[in-house]
């Protein structure tokens, strides 16, 4: 069993929240920037760099890929693989934003990947009020659902993409929304649609870290700036029909209160990994893995399931017809 990614929290710090910018960053201490023209100074392209890629149509939902200079040495099919998990989102999601991610191999952000795990992810993020989201989300299509303890008072989490998507920045802002770095040490099939024997899926585990700068991950109370703070997703994880969970323990996840689980969160307290992936400590029964699971084991083939696809509109994405049909 291999953990898929570690998404990086950001850091406590002191000092005032509201609509404050900063970045989740693996140093020691979190360093501010200006939100909309923030970015990675420390990552030098030089001739062998390949030019960025722009994924996904005009008007719609866009990536804009933007690799570092550590991605000349990938082997052959990792952009591709990368192109291919981007393209799965634009097809499923119909906002006319553009998410800028940074991709690396063998590192993320310029600093190298955690031992064992497949990928990582980093966000540049902002820190709202719970009214904020609540109005954004009003006229969703998964408006919150107002639990009897939902964190009227806390700080929430948004990711710089997902910032976009609710219309708190514009769309177009043209600095990095985050990073994503694929493992150098572990054996990775970057084929479409099949993982050989003793190999883990690329385009799966691309997937899964995009999801996370999209902002799907889970805070649940986690300190930042001398605040807890809490996540969209984390307004979507209930301990029991009308309570959420608002810990690290797990939960499951629901759309009308608490009255349906579509999926059990891992319980990260427990396990490690990340408190936004869903539980998964025993090999799948079929040969097809859930993309968004915190584990996952060689020669298993990574796919985006439906509740996937709701987990990630809850966010404030909108579906498109093929989004619509898939859940």
């Amino acid at each position: 069993m291999v953990r898929i990614v570690r998404f990086q929290r950001p850091f406590a710090g002191r000092g005032p929240w509201a609509a404050r910018a900063g970045r989740c960053r693996r140093a020691r201490v979190l360093r501010e920037h200006a939100f909309f023209w923030g970015g990675f100074g420390g990552i030098t392209p030089h001739s062998s760099t390949p030019a960025p890629t722009l994924v996904g149509p005009a008007g719609g939902l866009q990536f804009d890929l933007v690799w570092d200079p550590s991605v000349a040495d990938a082997p052959k099919g990792f952009q591709q693989a990368i192109v291919n998990a981007a393209l799965s989102y634009t097809k499923l999601f119909s906002d006319d934003i553009v998410i800028k991610i940074r991709v690396g191999y063998g590192e993320v952000a310029g600093s190298k990947l955690d031992a064992g795990a497949l990928g990582e992810s980093e966000s540049n993020y902002m820190l709202v009020s719970y009214a904020t989201v609540a109005g954004a989300l009003a006229g969703d299509n998964y408006p919150l659902t107002l639990a009897r303890n939902e964190p009227t008072t806390a700080q929430i989490y948004v990711t710089n993409a997902e910032a976009k998507v609710l219309g708190l920045i514009p769309g177009d802002a043209t600095g990095v929304d985050g990073w994503i770095g694929l493992s150098t040490s572990k054996s990775i099939s970057y084929a479409l649609g099949s993982t050989g024997s003793g190999k883990y899926d690329a385009v799966a585990i691309a997937e899964h870290e995009i999801s996370e700068v999209m902002g799907r991950v889970g805070m649940e109370g986690a300190i930042v700036k001398g605040h807890p703070t809490y996540s969209v997703l984390d307004l979507f994880n209930f301990s029991s029909p009308g309570a959420l969970e608002l810990s690290a323990k797990g939960g499951y996840f629901s759309i009308d209160n608490g009255a349906t689980s579509l999926g059990n969160f891992n319980n990260a307290a427990s396990n490690g990994g990340d408190i936004g992936d869903w539980s998964s400590n025993s090999p799948p029964p079929t040969h097809n893995y859930d993309a968004f699971d915190a584990f996952t084991y060689a020669g298993y083939h990574g796919v985006v399931m439906p509740r996937d696809v709701i987990e990630t509109a809850v966010l404030g994405y909108n579906l498109t017809p093929t989004g619509v049909a898939s859940v």
